[in-house]
């Protein structure tokens, strides 16, 4: 009995099936797919170009970024240096802080 009754539906959903087929292939408004999966082709392979692109200037972007990082350190590193060297070229030439001067506190 329950084998019947699923024959029965199964006939059923395959003539609604059938009819609504029937139906949109009757109608002029129907979708035209021919040249769809060249489109979507096309579309697949415009997004994987502009992925490589977009790869590309990100690599750039990170080498610039890394460039700049690089040489911000060595000239700030020697400048700092440079700095350094003066102001203890500076304090050795001073005669105000001479030792004698600084225990006299004329300083």
């Amino acid at each position: 009995m329950r084998i019947s009754k699923g024959v029965r539906e199964v006939r059923r959903f395959m003539n609604t099936l059938d009819q609504t087929l029937r139906s949109l292939r009757a109608t002029t408004a129907a979708p035209m797919l021919h040249g769809l999966e060249d489109r979507v082709w096309e579309r697949v392979r415009a997004v994987r170009a502009n992925a490589v692109l977009e790869r590309q200037w990100r690599t750039a972007q990170m080498l610039a970024a890394s460039f700049a990082l690089v040489t911000g350190v060595a000239l700030g590193g020697a400048e700092a240096t440079a700095a350094l060297r003066s102001q203890q070229a500076a304090q050795l030439t001073t005669p105000s802080l001479a030792p004698s001067e600084l225990l006299e506190g004329h300083g």
